[in-house]
């Protein structure tokens, strides 16, 4: 069997996924066979390397396969009670925050493409931030008979007694976005520590010691505020910085963020931080409204790193300098590991943090920095210095 170049509907390494996935699945490549070289599967299917390289990471991160460094690429062992494909009902539940945010949308838009690539559909629903809605949405895909579920857990949560019901009853679950610390289950996250350690560091490396952290005061139990407020602290102690409470602002409420006043009061202290790190892009827009009441320059008087990347943050004025979360690709690596499970998959729980980036553009000062050291034949901007290494883009 050929790859159809003559089908563009369906992208070549999706065909050539397909086609080693059957062969893998029915035995006509056998556990521990390996598998010919890129170059020899390009020469054989008429297509291009790269098209090769990309369907065999697909099938490294289905599981099916295992590249070992310098030997080759084989088949890896597969559950023994691993169901018929044929017999399973191929559907997966998602229960996300909310409907149209875009946390919420590109995370789906990613466990879609995975699903899609190995023949699942997706059913999805919104708890709306509640822990009763939640458990009335987890027990409604149960009876509607979904193969498995991605939950996106509410807030301040550290256990869910319907997941670990779920799990008890062979129903596999996958957590996105934040981990529960009582929940003995499988995850996907961003590497939200490193993030905020990253932002922290790049804002000491500006020459900033008065460092604030803010974050919504009712959500700090959430595994992915509180990893940020951690990687902001461990990256001033690392640096020598003394961690300073008076310079960490909990928003009294959560949600929409449109007061401005609360900022107001805290920008307005005698010895006000030179610098924030804001634990999510939401609450930039009014941040930068209660900087310029206070008469506070943006990156001049008070430098801001966010996190999240929202499609607004190159927008504001000045454009912010913020960490971006890969959420298709945390959408998409869920899906697999999820389906892995459904399959038969029967490793540990697997915990999946995933990388993200640090895209600088004009709200930390970064440039203005590099501009005057250019001017006065000096380079203090070291950015490689990292101890908890992020891509920065800038």
């Amino acid at each position: 069997m050929q790859v159809n170049q003559d089908k563009p509907s369906i992208p070549l390494h999706a065909q050539l996924v397909t086609y080693f996935r059957e062969r893998i699945l029915d035995g006509t490549l056998p556990p521990d066979s390996q598998l010919p070289t890129e170059i020899e599967i390009a020469r054989t299917h008429h297509i291009s390397r790269n098209t090769v390289r990309q369907a065999m990471s697909t099938l490294v991160h289905e599981g099916l396969l295992n590249r070992v460094q310098g030997s080759g690429t084989f088949v890896r062992h597969i559950s023994a009670s691993r169901p018929k494909l044929q017999h399973v009902e191929k559907r997966i539940g998602v229960v996300l925050m909310y409907a149209s945010d875009q946390l919420s949308m590109e995370l789906l838009i990613g466990i879609d493409q995975a699903a899609k690539s190995r023949g699942y559909q997706v059913s999805f629903t919104c708890s709306m931030e509640s822990s009763t809605q939640q458990l009335r949405d987890i027990e409604r895909m149960q009876a509607e008979r979904v193969s498995g579920l991605i939950v996106f857990p509410v807030s301040n949560e550290t256990d869910n007694p319907a997941i670990a019901r779920l799990q008890g009853g062979g129903l596999p679950v996958v957590l996105i976005d934040r981990y529960l610390p009582d929940c003995i289950t499988d995850y996907v996250v961003a590497d939200n520590f490193a993030g905020a350690y990253r932002a922290t560091e790049h804002l000491l490396i500006l020459g900033h010691t008065r460092i604030g952290f803010t974050y919504s005061h009712d959500r700090l139990a959430t595994t992915s505020i509180r990893d940020r407020r951690d990687g902001y602290r461990a990256a001033l102690r690392d640096h020598g910085v003394p961690y300073d409470e008076r310079l960490v602002f909990g928003y009294p409420t959560a949600g929409e963020f449109s007061d401005d006043e609360p900022y107001i009061a805290f920008l307005s202290q005698p010895d006000r931080p030179s610098a924030l790190h804001v634990s999510t892009d939401l609450e930039v827009p009014i941040l930068f409204t209660a900087a310029s009441r206070c008469g506070l320059r943006i990156p001049e008087d008070l430098a801001v790193v966010g996190f999240d990347d929202l499609s607004f943050a190159p927008y504001l004025s000045p454009p912010l300098t913020t960490v971006a979360q890969p959420r298709m690709e945390i959408g998409l690596r869920a899906a697999h590991l999820l389906i892995n499970r459904i399959e038969g998959n029967p490793e540990p729980p697997k915990h999946i943090v995933v990388p993200t980036n640090l895209v600088v553009r004009d709200s930390c000062g970064a440039r203005q920095h590099i501009r005057q050291s250019v001017l006065q034949g000096t380079t203090s901007l070291r950015d490689d210095a990292s101890t908890h290494p992020a891509h920065v883009i800038i």
